[in-house]
């Protein structure tokens, strides 16, 4: 037998071997995030709470030129952008900032059941 036999023949068990690994059905894992993971404890609610409230005081301010860029996207006219936009977006800025200031102060006195969930939608601004 030469060389390139011997090379042939273990190539053919080699592909023997990986097409009965292939017929072998494969079983995916189930994964439920409810269930597999753990629920977030007191502590970690009343963090994110915090961690809320600080970025919504730092970064209410941004409230302004996104509702502008919102409305340019949906193809407000201009003088909905000049005019409308930014006495909205003010409105949102002193909203989101006054409930950045709520949520970082009571966030260690909140009941562990319910006030631990956002007070605006979306949560974080960015």
């Amino acid at each position: 037998m030469n060389k390139y036999s011997v090379s042939a023949i273990a190539i053919l068990i080699a592909s023997g071997l990986i097409l009965a690994g292939v017929s072998v059905p494969a079983q995916a894992q189930l994964y439920n995030p409810d269930v597999d993971l753990p629920k977030p404890s007191g502590m970690e609610r009343s963090l994110t709470k915090m961690g809320r409230g600080i970025s919504n005081i730092l970064f209410g301010w941004a409230e302004v030129p996104m509702t502008f860029d919102r409305n340019l996207k949906k193809g407000k006219p201009l003088g909905y952008l000049v005019g409308v936009a930014p006495v909205l977006g003010g409105a949102r800025a002193v909203m989101r900032t006054g409930t950045g200031v709520f949520e970082t102060v009571t966030f260690p006195f909140s009941d562990r059941d319910v006030n631990y969930e956002a007070v605006l939608e979306p949560e974080f601004l960015f």
